[in-house]
């Protein structure tokens, strides 16, 4: 069985296998599957540090063309989650980068964080995380998982989820607050900030999905 690229942990097939593997020989329908489901928490993401509609959506695009650029290099083993926002991380680093060298690095102290990776890294282990939230989230019940995908990964409504499983939004909400609850827990069980953990779950907004 393939497995996720973490060290130390039981096989397990990550969510995106299938689409990535097809991704990987160049199919179109897939890639656009991904980006429907990536490119609004992308965003999010992005604005988070940026604080610009404009800025962000560059991000976005510039992730998921270099993604399409080196789709042979995928691979669907490991978690695409991870893969895509260690990318995007990246991206926004270096557009710091940028942004200070351009107003000739007025605070010296920030650049020099920026530049330095390695410390970076040892404060904020993105791509860690996120293999940390994808191997919980594939231990959730069946329909429990299903309906937080759609949620916290797609943007759906809760209503819209509601009508598509046949039950009551409540009943959604009672399946999202427990999946919530339970990566909390387990994030915080394995030492990791839950201020990444609202960081990457922020309130799904479909209307905000980049263009």
């Amino acid at each position: 069985m393939d497995r996720i690229c973490m060290k130390d942990e039981k096989p397990v097939i990550p969510i995106d296998y299938d689409a990535v593997k097809s991704l990987k020989t160049g199919d179109v329908r897939s890639f656009d599957v991904l980006f429907r489901k990536y490119s609004q928490r992308l965003y999010k993401f992005s604005m988070s540090y940026l604080k610009s509609e404009e800025e962000a959506r560059e991000i976005v695009q510039d992730v998921f063309l270099y993604i399409w650029e080196n789709r042979e290099k995928l691979k669907p083993e490991c978690s695409f989650n991870a893969y895509l926002f260690t990318i995007a991380y990246s991206r926004v680093k270096k557009f710091f980068l940028r942004k200070l060298r351009d107003t000739n690095a007025r605070d010296e102290l920030i650049y020099s964080l920026l530049k330095q990776e390695n410390n970076l890294d040892r404060v904020v282990d993105f791509r860690s995380l996120l293999e940390k939230v994808e191997q919980i989230i594939l231990q959730f019940p069946e329909r429990r998982r299903q309906i937080f995908l759609k949620r916290k990964y797609e943007g759906w409504p809760v209503k819209q989820i509601a009508e598509e499983f046949g039950i009551s939004p409540n009943t959604v909400e009672n399946h999202l607050s427990s999946a919530m609850k339970k990566l909390r827990e387990e994030l915080r069980r394995n030492n990791i900030s839950e201020l990444f953990f609202w960081m990457f779950f922020l309130p799904c907004d479909r209307d905000k999905t980049p263009k």
